[in-house]
């Protein structure tokens, strides 16, 4: 599917991270619900999310949402006239809505700025980093060239 200039993705919706409750639900032990407030186009809302818990593997425990619109399981609510699961508004991640030759250009990028070389493949190649291991510097420089090979062919 392609990314369109206006295809909304999360950023642009508010977030409500269970993270942001953290202490919250410190404080008050294993809740199992959570009311909300809100105002929305000039009217109070409130909303009852429910809560439950998954014991970690080292000990302690993980809060999830959960959905008030279909029940899933979440860690992040997001604000679409109420709050509901990124499933329920029907988006994607940014990730989810690049083409693969913007993946391949990303990844070009995060090899360059690792490498210390300035952007763009058109840049050619800059010296080895000081304290790289000279195995790691060639694995990258040979990733960096055969990805923006692929890049090169894509595009003619």
């Amino acid at each position: 599917m392609p990314k369109l200039a206006n295809t909304p993705t999360l950023n642009n919706y508010s977030k409500l991270p269970i993270s942001s409750y953290r202490d919250y639900l410190k404080q008050h032990g294993l809740v199992k619900t959570v009311t909300i407030s809100y105002n929305y186009l000039g009217n109070d809302h409130s909303i009852t999310i429910n809560i439950s818990n998954t014991p970690c593997t080292y000990g302690g425990h993980r809060h999830w949402w959960h959905c008030p619109k279909c029940g899933r399981r979440v860690a992040v609510l997001y604000f679409n006239q109420s709050y509901q699961c990124r499933h329920c508004i029907g988006l994607n991640y940014q990730s989810q809505l690049q083409q693969p030759v913007d993946k391949l250009l990303k990844r070009v990028a995060v090899i360059r700025e690792r490498l210390g070389w300035p952007q763009g493949i058109v840049n050619g190649h800059g010296g080895k980093p000081r304290g790289m291991w000279q195995k790691t510097y060639n694995r990258l420089v040979n990733e960096h060239d055969e990805i923006a090979q692929q890049i090169i062919e894509r595009l003619i």
